[in-house]
This record gives structure tokens, sequence and C-alpha cells, in this order.
């Protein structure tokens, strides 16, 4: 699942399919016009299961993207005809080419709320309004002569595309903010703009092409799919600090091992004494940098953490002994790494009536050296995972007790 949490695969894996469907492709469309009348019914069904997974996962953002896209189709199949040939069906697409992805750039100013609330309701009504606000326009402008706008103001370039110059424009420029967003800030919910905005994007650009709005609403609801559930998995499993698998992660691999394997226990030492001097953002800052070189560091073991300032790591396949010079190397480096502290440090105080206050106070610029002890054991000294795991507990207090900064093979304690 990292490969899904990667920005690479944020990025470039709707693009890619975005660009198999707007690049030109005469068998593939061949054959998908066979199956027009599912394709017809499958952005429904997709983008209505999105919206179903969004409430229980409380990914809210999702819910109101997939909302937005479900009425953004239902908006192409019935209310103008395609391709577009009358004065009435272009200004309702122009219209829908500007409401849809301004909506979905709205998205980023709303708070992380489900639809099934009260916040959701009032969403709705907006959206709702804005139908209104749209069908009293077409009304009026109905009962005008109003080709002289398509020929003048939002007049298409047919080298580009058969959309307006100013629509292509709009929706390029909101792709891009999108993109910037989800590569600067990259939360999952802007994960799902992006995947919107794309795919609208690939769709104003090729409205006139058959099956285009089939394709890119099934498209980006299934890319939406797999946002929901690598989020869900992240969430569930990944620690957010250290982004590393978390406990829970932990007890699932547990489960299904068997034959030889080697875990070791880690903890951060003095953790408690080095939070209380230098606060808690800068020991978050500690705990990070610990997982970083546990990661980087030579070895094929899964690196889990724990909880707290302990971290797990599992080898499969291979016995204590053998994992020794790992961690050893892993002990001399966490060690000999020169930590910069900032120049300020913010910590809570009491203040008057219990209440909390920031107290802000300088330091000078320093640099400090933290230490783990490690408690090794393998399946060859017992037979159950659950006592593998009590057994490298009992190596680490071992190691503890022992003057802290070393590694303790049960086995050769």
């Amino acid at each position: 699942m990292s490969l899904y949490r990667s920005s690479l695969f944020k990025i470039g894996f709707p693009i890619f399919l975005a660009a198999q469907v707007y690049l030109p492709n005469e068998q593939l469309f061949t054959i998908l016009f066979t199956y027009r009348e599912l394709l017809h019914g499958l952005p429904y069904l997709l983008l209505t299961l999105v919206l179903l997974l969004s409430q229980p996962f409380n990914q809210g953002s999702t819910g109101l993207v997939s909302l937005l896209m479900l009425l953004g189709y239902y908006v192409t199949q019935h209310c103008f005809n395609l391709p577009i040939a009358n004065d009435t069906d272009r200004i309702t697409f122009v219209l829908f080419a500007t409401l849809l992805p301004l909506n979905l750039l709205l998205i980023y100013a709303l708070p992380e709320k489900r639809i099934l609330s009260r916040f959701g309701a009032a969403y709705c009504g907006l959206i709702l309004l804005q139908f209104l606000w749209v069908y009293i326009a077409l009304e009026q402008l109905a009962l005008m002569d109003i080709s002289w706008l398509w020929q003048s103001f939002i007049k298409p370039l047919p080298t580009i595309s058969s959309s307006p110059l100013v629509i292509i424009i709009l929706a390029s420029l909101l792709t891009l903010i999108s993109t910037l967003v989800l590569l600067f800030r990259g939360d999952y919910s802007d994960q799902s703009v992006f995947i919107a905005q794309l795919f609208t994007g690939v769709l104003i650009l090729s409205i006139n092409e058959p099956l285009m709005p089939e394709l890119c609403f099934s498209l980006a609801a299934s890319v939406l799919l797999i946002t929901i559930i690598s989020s869900s998995h992240e969430l569930a499993f990944i620690d957010q600090l250290t982004e590393l698998p978390g406990r829970r992660a932990l007890e699932i691999e547990i489960t299904n091992l068997s034959g030889l394997y080697t875990i070791a226990m880690i903890d951060i030492d003095h953790f408690k004494h080095f939070n209380d001097t230098y606060g808690h953002r800068t020991g978050d800052e500690v705990l990070r940098l610990v997982a970083q070189l546990m990661s980087k560091n030579k070895g094929r073991g899964k690196i889990f953490r724990y909880g707290g300032e302990e971290f797990t790591v599992l080898f499969k396949g291979k016995n204590a002994n053998q994992c020794m010079s790992y961690f050893n190397s892993l002990r001399t480096r966490v060690a000999e790494y020169d930590l910069t502290l900032r120049n300020h440090k913010t910590r809570p105080i009491k203040g008057g009536k219990g209440s909390l206050k920031i107290k802000s106070e300088q330091i000078e610029e320093e640099s400090v050296n933290i230490t783990v002890s490690i408690g090794v054991a393998d399946s060859l000294s017992e037979r159950s995972p659950e006592n593998v795991m009590k057994a490298a507990d009992k190596a680490l207090y071992r190691a503890k007790n022992g003057g802290r900064n070393r590694v303790t093979n049960l086995r050769f304690a």
C-alpha cells in the first residue's frame, strides 16, 4: 500500500488514465461502443458507491466530490445534447463547465464534514440554489438571440477543441491549482479534488467525442474508490507521525508468522526526560528521526511503531544472531547522529485557575545525541509469536538495566 501513498502514484496514475482517454484510440472506442448501455449506467453506480463509502470512513470531502460528479454526470446526460449543436446547449455546457470546476475548488475551503449532517444539508441547499439560478437563466436566455455570444466571447478554436478557449483556460488553471495543492499538502481530500478536476478537464476538452462523459466519470469514480480504500488503510494501519505501520498492522502480521523469524523491541533511551526538557514537538522530531534512520539502514526487516517511544522490527527467515549486525549498526547510527535543536522551544505551563499558557523561551542552538536500547529474540527459543514478543521485551529490559545504548540478544544474554 505504500505505492498508493506516494506522490508519484497520487498524481501520475490519474494523469496516465486521463491520457489514455484523451489520446485517440479507435480500436478501444470501437470495443467500448459495444458496451455503451453498460457504460451509460456505470458512473451512477460507481459514484454512488464512493458517496456511500465516504460516510462510514469519515471522508466528507471525497463525499462532496462524488456528489458533485454525480450531479455533473446527470447534467451531461439530461440537460444538453451531444454533440453540441444549438445555442441553448452551448450555453448550458458553458455553465456546466464553469460551475462544476469552481464548486470542486470550493471544497478546499470547506470543513471535513459528512454529507449526512447539518453541514451536508446546507451544502446540498447551496447546490440546489445554483441549479435554480441556472434554470432561471436558461429560461431567460431562451427568449433571446444569443448566437453572437458564442461567436464572440466564448468562441471555440476548432484546432484545439470544440469547447470555448476561455473554458479550456479555466479548466486547465483549476487543474494546475489542484495539482499544486496535492503536491505540497498531499491530503487524501486534495487527491479527490485533483482527480475530479483532471477528468472534468479532459471531458471539457473532448466533450463532443462519443462516450466521453461515460468514460471520464467512470474513471474518476474508480480512482476515487482507490483513494478511499488506500486512505482508510492508512488511517487504520499507518502511524501518522512516523509513517510506519502501526501496532494494529503488527498484530495482524504476527498472527501469520511461522517458521524462523526474529523480533526486536527498540526503545529510545530517556525519552520522557527528553520530552520534559525540550518539549513534545522536539520529541516528535526525534521519533520521526529514529523512524527514518531505521528505514534507511541496511536490512530487510519490517519496521513498526509499537507505541510511544517503542518500535518493533520483524525479520523473517533469520535467527537473532544473523540480525545482530543490523541492530548494532542501527544503534551506532542513532547514537552518532547529531540532532540540532531549534532556537526556540514552546512548552505548556500552568497558568492561573488551572488554565494552560504557552511559554516560549530563547535557548542557544545546540546539538544533542540520542541513543536506543534494543532487545532481540527469535523463534528458535520460543514457539509462539506472542512468546517471542515477550522474550524480545524481556531482552529490552535487560539492555535498559545493563546501561542502555546497547543490543541484547536474549539467547546469548
